[in-house]
């Protein structure tokens, strides 16, 4: 699925260290890892990654490296980078965006 803002972790592959034993494609609980037979080769989708490292870990060659998204919105104080994401992840799913039982934004809880 094309994400309207970009991902916000990159997965890095380095093709000349990649046995493609399909490891990352196995424990990826994401999807992010996908194998292509026709080319021979593992195809990543950033737009699934959530940056657990998981693969990076299990990966026997060290071929897989991931890094934090450089690209970043022009913010401001009304509409910070998390904001504008976030509506966007709305607006793409349908979906509002819900934490249980706590808060992930540092706003102050008046009712205690």
């Amino acid at each position: 699925m094309k994400t309207l803002y970009e991902s916000d972790f990159l997965v890095i592959r380095d093709e000349t260290k990649c046995i493609r034993c399909k490891v990352c494609v196995r424990q990826c609980a994401n999807g992010v890892h996908d194998y292509d037979e026709e080319e021979d080769r593992i195809i990543s989708d950033n737009s699934k990654c959530v940056g657990c490292h998981r693969c990076v870990v299990l990966c026997p060659t060290k071929a897989i490296t991931i890094m934090r998204n450089p690209l970043e919105f022009r913010e401001n104080y009304q509409w910070t980078a998390r904001a504008i994401k976030d509506i966007y992840k709305q607006a793409e799913t349908g979906g509002i965006l819900l934490t249980g039982m706590g808060k992930d934004k540092p706003y102050p809880i008046y009712w205690g």
